[in-house]
């Protein structure tokens, strides 16, 4: 067990991490109405494979947290094959689930330095999880000094297969994560006025994101479709070469149509050119013009 919660340190970053002593006394002494497992993944017979699975039976729900995967093993394989053995042992366990839960801090670098949030994201999607298309924060104790850092996606995969759930039950998982799976944890380990702090800051959270997702009828499970993030991890992405490049090789077509359609013939280069290089020019100059192409072609 220990060389596994050490894999876990050294592998999932510090402004996020739970205190492995935490997590050894609640494997110990679950909090009531709480089932966990703790899983390892071992290559050659080394541990390269963290994550944990908390079962909350008042609300059907299992919530997948701590996963990591040991870089120099990180590939398709090793993430694939733990996940497949986890939900191996669930479904052994026959725990009537109706809903399996995953937050993705969407900081860069918050939760595991070398994956991208978006890398994580799509991973996740690929086993059956689905992001739900409301904004969401995480109730991590950095939420009562800095609430932006605690930006994540909420993953759900629901038995059976669903694209949409009610908001009233998406509500309910809410309160049950930001109530139970949270805020019992942090009561026990948390001094009295420490904890009070945080239940104020987590509760105003909560009753934000309630009063926000009651505005509508359905909450979307975006499923295997383009990502589409409720919130934007990057408002302004970096103009770098490459996708200068391939921005490019996006404007010279229609630049082209646009000069043969307005222009004679003899002045088709020159106008495709000063058409595509004022294009280029907007790209790199306004950020919201670039966000504009970014969100277009999925370059985010």
């Amino acid at each position: 067990m220990s060389e596994f919660l050490n894999l876990y340190v050294l592998h999932f970053g510090a402004e996020h991490r739970t205190s492995t002593n935490e997590l050894v006394e609640f494997l110990l002494s679950p909090i009531l109405g709480q089932q966990i497992t703790y899983y390892g993944l071992s290559y050659d017979g080394n541990p390269c494979g963290f994550a944990t699975f908390m079962y909350y039976p008042e609300g059907h729900l299992g919530i997948v947290d701590h996963l990591v995967i040991s870089p120099n093993q990180r590939g398709l394989g090793a993430f694939f094959s733990f996940c497949d053995l986890i939900a191996r042992d669930i479904e052994e366990q026959r725990l009537p689930v109706n809903y399996l839960a995953a937050e993705i801090m969407l900081e860069e670098g918050a939760v595991a330095t070398s994956i991208a949030p978006t890398s994580m994201v799509r991973l996740m999607r690929l086993i059956g999880f689905k992001v739900a298309k409301a904004r969401y924060w995480a109730p991590d104790t950095s939420i009562v000094q800095d609430r932006d850092s605690c930006r994540a996606a909420l993953l759900i995969a629901s038995r059976p297969d669903r694209s949409t759930i009610s908001t009233p039950e998406f509500v309910r998982i809410l309160e049950l994560i930001y109530r139970t799976h949270y805020a019992k944890w942090y009561k026990r380990t948390m001094r009295p006025n420490q904890y009070r702090e945080y239940k104020e800051a987590a509760d105003n959270l909560l009753e934000n994101m309630i009063l926000e997702t009651s505005k509508q009828k359905k909450i979307t499970l975006n499923g295997m479709k383009n990502l589409d993030l409720a919130f934007s991890i990057d408002p302004a992405p970096r103009a770098d070469p490459p996708t200068l490049f391939y921005v490019a090789l996006l404007t010279i077509p229609p630049a082209v149509g646009l000069a043969v359609a307005f222009t004679q013939e003899r002045l088709v280069a020159a106008v495709a050119a000063l058409l595509s290089a004022s294009l280029i020019l907007g790209f790199t100059r306004h950020p919201k013009l670039r966000r504009l192409i970014f969100k277009a072609f999925r370059l985010e």
